[in-house]
């Protein structure tokens, strides 16, 4: 199985919201790894952080999140 992988900007480090290895189907009804719950928490903190900022910053977040998502995605890709 492949591990988690996360998007680097702005000198942050935040779990891919595409990432393949399925954690929310595995937390709410497999037996999440060990791996697959500290992945949870990040998207925990990464929530939490997202909450906390002032809307210019949460906006800069997303933006700089999707660009970083898209600059993965092969070209003609759908998602």
């Amino acid at each position: 199985m492949k591990g988690p992988t996360y998007i680097a900007f702005d000198g942050m480090s935040w779990p891919n919201p595409t990432d393949p290895l399925d954690v929310e189907w595995s937390m709410r009804y497999g037996n999440p790894s060990r791996e697959q719950m500290l992945v949870a928490a990040s998207f925990v903190a990464a929530y939490r952080h997202l909450v906390e900022d002032s809307a210019v910053r949460r906006n800069e977040k997303i933006t700089a999140l999707r660009t970083a998502i898209a600059a993965e995605q092969p070209e003609g890709s759908d998602r």
